[in-house]
């Protein structure tokens, strides 16, 4: 009986892979679709989005259970070992990348009802920057490719700089016209759940450094965000007096 227990264990992690794999794929799914419903302003899309989200968090619990279910079943090898605590890590990232993509989706159902205002498309730009980065990242894992994974971990500050320009760019257009602070302000948790998109993605770069060398990443985690610190003058009033 002992003979086969190696075994066992190791069919068990592949199917650990697998459930992960199937996971990626749909969160993955559901964060283009939140990003196209966004853009095309459409809500029976974003709606199904919505509903998907209960799906990623099922998959994510059964992902818990197996991860429970190998490290109750005995002692794994250090390699084993370190690919189970990742990929537990990796479902965690995930399940919060869904979360944000339903929250995507639930910003999209308010935004479109309103006037289009102009930081929209900047905002897209964000959606697609931020779902090229989880797909990068989740083809690094899927190929184990440290490289690409460090590329994506080193480019988490470009989307940074471009949610510093969408957020500055919101606060102009609310400023300047007052009827589009409904949906500017949409629009602001918008871009942020974007940006948070990134920062899941260097984590999960970070956690398959670990898989591939044993070891974290040394170097400090580029971050460009420094919303906290813009400050932007109030446009002019058109006719004022000269003092």
């Amino acid at each position: 009986m002992a003979a086969h227990a190696p075994q066992s264990s190791y069919q068990a992690r592949l199917d650990l892979e697998t459930s992960l794999s199937r996971m990626a794929a749909q969160v993955e799914s559901q964060l283009a679709g939140a990003v196209s419903a966004f853009e095309r302003r459409d809500l029976e899309a974003a709606r199904k989005i919505i509903d998907g989200d209960e799906r990623i968090d099922a998959m994510d619990h059964a992902v818990e259970a197996k991860v429970m279910d190998l490290l109750l079943s005995g002692p794994l090898p250090e390699e084993a070992l370190r690919e189970v605590m990742t990929i537990s890590k990796l479902a965690g990232e995930l399940e919060r990348v869904g979360d944000l993509a339903k929250n995507v989706a639930k910003r999209t159902l308010v935004v479109s009802l309103e006037a289009p205002a102009r930081p929209t498309s900047g905002v897209a730009r964000m959606g697609r920057a931020s779902l090229r980065q989880l797909s990068d990242i989740l083809n690094a894992y899927s190929s184990r490719n440290l490289t690409a994974a460090k590329a994506v971990w080193g480019g988490d500050d470009e989307l940074d700089e471009l949610y510093n320009s969408v957020f500055e760019e919101i606060l102009v257009a609310m400023m300047r016209e007052p009827a589009l602070v409904n949906a500017c302000t949409h629009l602001v948790f918008t871009a942020k759940n974007f940006e948070r998109v990134g920062d899941h993605a260097t984590n999960i770069a970070e956690a398959l450094h670990f898989l591939l060398t044993g070891s974290r990443m040394l170097e400090r985690r580029p971050k460009g965000d420094n919303t906290s610190t813009i400050v932007v003058a109030p446009p002019k009033q058109s006719g004022t007096a000269a003092s």
